[in-house]
């Protein structure tokens, strides 16, 4: 008997309606998540020209790239007062202000920012700008040098007196650059400087690599990454983890519907023990005391005060670094001299620290 052209468009219809009521009822959705990468946050338009009176460091279409103990920071210039700033993977600029008085008893006016930028989206957990930039005069070398450990925070320079030094704190970034002037000028060298981790070029600007992810249909999104990939190509129906902790292969929706996906493998009982008790040990003899050594004089402790503070192998600036020491380290004192003292720290290495970098305990 043959069925009439209206008869199968009902059956049709009355199968698509019972696969639609079953996928329903099971909780499949046929929709999976959508891939999607978001733009890079947004950096402020150009700012007016810089005055003639703030002597910067960095002129428009320069920037500056420091390696320092606190990573990797990038400095772009301009146009005008915009300074970008590229650090931890993130990039975000601010509109910086031009000084109207000199920095803490310095010769000339430079830049400066305190806030919150208009332009500056949450990186991180960092949403405030502390920005310094112009000139920094001193008498001798061993001023600037004491200058900067006293600041706090982590630079780099090198041997043309360029400096730069940044931290993250709290929700701030604290960024400074400076040129430094010695006894009027500026040095052509400067103790323990890096000249390969400071550079200063034309601006290559990078926009902030941005990584797609997913979003689900209920609004949630993940990163994609290998483990998230397969939820995207199969169209949101990535299969559900076997007790084992595995995923099962290719059960889609439509496969758990008709109970084709396979059964969950059991989880492997865990290994018994079947190595044989070994035979107990004869007590070595008791060996006679030896005589207690006398006590060695405890040295008196101090505590390393500075953010990052040189280790030196004799008492001046202008000696070798042994090695660097951090805000809080303890050392014990084994000598003072003439306002350094020689302190041992915990590994037993040792070295010369200036006086007023530590508080005795």
């Amino acid at each position: 008997m043959t069925s009439s052209p209206h008869a199968i468009t009902m059956r049709r219809l009355a199968t698509a309606s019972a696969l639609a009521s079953a996928i329903a009822l099971t909780g499949c959705v046929t929709g999976g998540p959508r891939l999607v990468t978001p733009d890079p946050p947004p950096i402020p338009d150009a700012g007016p020209n810089v005055p003639s009176s703030a002597h910067v460091v960095l002129k428009d279409g320069q920037q500056v790239v420091a390696n320092t103990a606190a990573g990797k920071m990038k400095i772009e210039a301009g146009p005008g007062l915009r300074r970008v700033f590229d650090w931890d993977g993130l990039r975000r600029g601010a509109i910086v202000d031009p000084r109207a008085s000199s920095f803490a008893g310095g010769k000339t006016n430079g830049l400066t920012y305190d806030g919150t930028p208009k332009v500056w989206d949450n990186a991180n957990g960092i949403t405030k700008l502390r920005y310094e930039e112009g000139e920094r005069h001193f008498e001798n070398m061993d001023d600037a040098m004491i200058w900067m450990q006293i600041r706090r925070l982590y630079y780099t320079y090198n041997n043309q007196g360029v400096v730069l030094g940044w931290k993250r704190e709290g929700n701030t970034l604290h960024t400074e650059l400076w040129q430094f002037y010695v006894d009027g000028k500026k040095p052509t060298s400067m103790p323990d400087a890096r000249d390969s981790s400071i550079n200063v070029g034309k601006l290559v600007v990078e926009p902030q690599k941005m990584y797609p992810h997913l979003v689900f249909n209920d609004g949630h999104t993940e990163p994609y990454n290998a483990e998230t990939a397969s939820s995207y190509k199969g169209g949101g129906s990535a299969g559900k983890a076997d007790e084992s902790g595995k995923q099962a292969d290719n059960c889609n929706w439509f496969k758990r519907l008709f109970h084709q996906c396979p059964a969950p493998k059991p989880a492997p009982a865990p290994a018994e023990d079947t190595a044989s008790a070994k035979p107990a040990q004869p007590a070595p003899a008791p060996s006679e005391p030896k005589p207690a050594e006398p006590p060695k004089p405890e040295l008196p402790k101090a505590t390393i005060t500075g953010n990052v503070v040189n280790i030196r192998s004799k008492p001046t600036t202008k000696s070798d670094v042994l090695r660097q020491a951090k805000k809080g380290d303890t050392v014990e004192i084994v000598k003072s001299e003439n306002k350094w003292s020689y302190v041992q720290f915990a590994d037993g290495k040792k070295g010369w620290v200036a006086d007023f970098l530590l508080k005795k305990q």
